[in-house]
């Protein structure tokens, strides 16, 4: 999955696609997606 950041309001969503609506400020089409901290397997 991929890290996705509202430019509007700094929310980030982790979500297989891009979300249309932010939750926090409900501005739209403003997530830009982000590069996630690879998670290590042990």
């Amino acid at each position: 999955m991929a890290v996705y950041k509202c430019s509007a309001c700094g929310y980030e969503k982790e979500s297989r696609c891009k979300p249309r609506k932010c939750p926090e400020c409900e501005a739209k089409d403003t997530f830009v997606k982000v590069e996630a901290p690879q998670k290590e397997d042990k």
